[in-house]
């Protein structure tokens, strides 16, 4: 993106429709050459991250989506990107241009701005994996940890003093520096602490200083958490009556209490209904469900009427506890 600002002047603006864009105008005369090479100076830093940040998460250089704040039916399809607030737009677009100016890779800018952009998207409906209420398939509870070094760096970042004077936003910090919520993130720990150090008032702050070398991108990769598996099993279900393994049905102890048998391949119970006869008189399915109930007439205008609302009416206005 070529960019002459020795005449020109942008501004980023929002109409009242939420659209952004570039405008462009006269720069105004100046009597000191001093004070026009430093507007000059200012203002190509500015286009330059506006630039990069419009060009790296939007493909668009010319204007910006309006800001999403809903996660909708509608919605639900759309980059993560895009529920981006205007304040978090111009956050990064300071980043992309100060990262270009130290020479530091871009990716790690990205990264951090799809992180940001899916605590915006799904903040406010996730649950925290670490609650207690996670278990494997034998009952045995599950909870997730960042790796040994991750962990250290989310340790020093939240115990810096910074978070409520960085440029991030703190309920963000604390979203994503948590295991429970973001142990698949992206964005590079290290980079995150720069970036909160740096834009810090506090000049004796912990970690303050730390220049790591962000020129050459090293991905995060698949493996930056560590799930832990308790070795008890705590969270124990009732027997089923029969089991399938490779199409073939079993009764188990439970079943035969019931009054479930095998004859041949079929199970049957007491009432002499086979397993095919059963299943056949019940949902099986969730589609199944909304199916039968769109087809009832006894619906209830209140309930959730499709897979997504099942999931979400419930928990759409849950915050995050910050």
């Amino acid at each position: 993106m070529n960019v002459n600002t020795s005449t020109n002047v942008y501004s980023y603006v929002q109409d009242t429709s939420g659209n952004a864009s570039k405008k462009t105008s006269s720069q105004p005369a100046t009597g000191s050459s001093t004070t026009t090479a430093q507007s000059n100076s200012s203002a190509q830093s500015t286009i330059s991250g506006l630039g990069l940040m419009m060009t790296r998460l939007y493909g668009n250089t010319n204007a910006l989506p309006v800001v999403q704040t809903q996660l909708t039916t509608e919605t639900q399809d759309m980059d993560a990107v895009n529920f981006l607030t205007l304040d978090d737009r111009n956050v990064l677009s300071d980043l992309y241009a100060q990262a270009k100016d130290q020479g530091t890779d871009l990716l790690y800018v990205d990264d951090l701005a799809r992180d940001l952009g899916k605590y915006r998207k799904f903040g406010s409906v996730s649950g925290n994996y670490n609650t207690g209420n996670t278990y494997d398939v034998s009952g045995r509870k599950q909870t997730i940890d960042f790796t040994a070094k991750d962990s250290e760096t989310a340790s020093r970042i939240l115990n810096s003093g910074n978070l409520s004077s960085s440029v991030l936003d703190p309920g963000f910090l604390k979203f994503e520096l948590n295991s429970g919520y973001s142990f698949d993130h992206v964005a590079n720990f290290d980079y995150l602490e720069s970036v909160v150090n740096n834009s810090a008032s506090k000049t004796t702050s912990n970690g303050l200083g730390r220049t790591p070398d962000f020129t050459t991108y090293v991905s995060q990769g698949q493996n930056n958490y560590v799930v832990n598996t308790a070795s008890e099993v705590t969270f124990k279900t009732d027997e089923p009556d029969v089991i399938s393994k490779d199409g073939v049905f079993y009764v188990t102890e439970t079943g035969k209490k019931h009054g479930f048998r095998l004859e041949g391949n079929n199970v049957l119970q007491d009432e002499g209904l086979s397993i095919s006869d059963i299943q056949s008189q019940t949902v099986t399915t969730l589609l199944d469900y909304y199916l039968n109930a769109n087809e009832s007439e006894n619906v209830s205008t209140d309930k959730p009427t499709t897979l997504f609302d099942y999931l979400f009416s419930s928990n759409i206005d849950k915050k995050i506890q910050e």
